[in-house]
């Protein structure tokens, strides 16, 4: 019967051996009650066991050996030991608690005090749990009934043992998979996996980009750019350029260098403009019509051109950006023979031009 069982045992280890993941190595103790009928105190055993788990598989499969040297009431001693091959079945695949159930066949032999002996053959049903400590390192609880056929005895048998993986425990948990860029990511969960060495990623596997501009943060100069912003490789805005320009036309009544009041919104407007852009200047330009003197006409268009130049600076335009020049009767706009045309030529004009610069907006 021995010889057979190791027969089964070895045999099985070796046909198995190809799709075996890892081995385990338990070494425990602990107490073994037996049956009533064998008139045996209870008593420590001690337990030796390797043990497999099958990749990606709840199953697993132990060889293991234990023994008791145990006394009768009477005193006599009572030595057991115990071959078993028992297949477990893991009720949890991941986490740090692994709880499983067992079933197996074996040997048990006895030797009582006066040399008697005895090997049957013996039947494993029973559970337990495992705990991981760390990597390679378990912490498992077990309770076994042990059923020995010619003996008609059914003994309990509760350990506690250290399970030592040889080699550690990553055959026993899911396939590691690789992390190419060393970003924390795995590569089948990373959709940027060539991240470079050092850059914080999003758990997708890729560089932050906070402000969402297309350009990580890493290589962005400007970070915070606003939302809708067209930017550059670096990440800033880009900006556009735009020629404005505004254009002043204020006419006067004959003889006169008085600033009508419905001109007050056009100069206010002027006003601002060289405000908004205060590398620009302007050229006030007085004119008359042809009324009057040529020399008389030409120091009204300078009262003129300096009556408009006043009002800008009372609006705090700086004077020296300010230029004021009468040009008389010399530039008309319009035929002096008529009133309509003396009218437009009596006048102060003004154009300035700046360059606006915008933001592009992202299409």
């Amino acid at each position: 019967m021995t010889k057979t069982l190791l027969a089964v045992l070895v045999g099985s280890m070796t046909l198995s051996g190809a799709a075996l993941a890892e081995a385990e190595l338990s070494v425990g103790a602990g107490i073994i009650n037996f049956d009533g009928d064998r008139n045996v105190d209870n008593d420590v055993i001690g337990k030796l066991g390797l043990g497999y788990r099958y990749p990606e598989s709840p199953f697993g499969a132990e060889l293991s050996y234990s023994a008791a040297s145990a006394e009768t009431p009477s005193n006599a001693s009572f030595d057991a030991s115990m071959f078993q091959l028992d297949g477990l079945y893991h009720l949890a695949t991941e986490g740090a608690l692994t709880p499983y159930l067992s079933a197996g066949i074996g040997e048990m032999r006895t030797e009582a005090s006066g040399g008697a002996k005895n090997s049957d053959s013996l039947f494993s049903l029973g559970g337990g749990v495992k705990y991981a400590l760390s990597e390679a390192l378990d912490l498992r609880a077990d309770l076994r009934g042990l059923r020995t056929d010619d003996a008609n005895a059914t003994d309990v048998v509760a350990t506690l043992s250290m399970v030592f993986g040889l080699g550690g425990k990553a055959m026993m948990e899911a396939p590691m998979v690789a992390d190419t860029d060393g970003d924390g990511v795995n590569d089948d969960m990373d959709v940027c996996p060539a991240t470079p060495a050092g850059a914080v990623v999003d758990g997708s596997g890729c560089e932050l980009d906070e402000d969402r501009d297309g350009v990580v943060d890493s290589k962005d100069d400007c970070l915070g750019t606003a939302p809708g912003l067209s930017v550059d490789a670096k990440g800033c805005p880009v900006l556009e350029s735009e020629i404005v320009t505004i254009n002043l036309d204020v006419e006067f009544d004959t003889n006169k260098a008085t600033i009508k009041a419905g001109y007050t919104d056009d100069i206010n407007g002027l006003a601002t403009f060289l405000s908004e852009y205060p590398n620009t200047r302007v050229l006030l330009g007085g004119h008359t019509d042809s009324v009057g003197s040529e020399a008389a006409n030409l120091v009204l268009s300078q009262k003129r051109a300096d009556a408009v130049k006043r009002a800008l600076v009372v609006r705090g335009v700086q004077s020296d950006r300010i230029d004021a020049k009468g040009f008389g009767e010399s530039k008309p706009i319009a035929d002096n023979m008529t009133a309509a045309g003396r009218e437009q030529n009596r006048r102060v004009v003004a154009s300035v031009s700046a360059v606006k610069k915008t933001f592009k907006m992202a299409k």
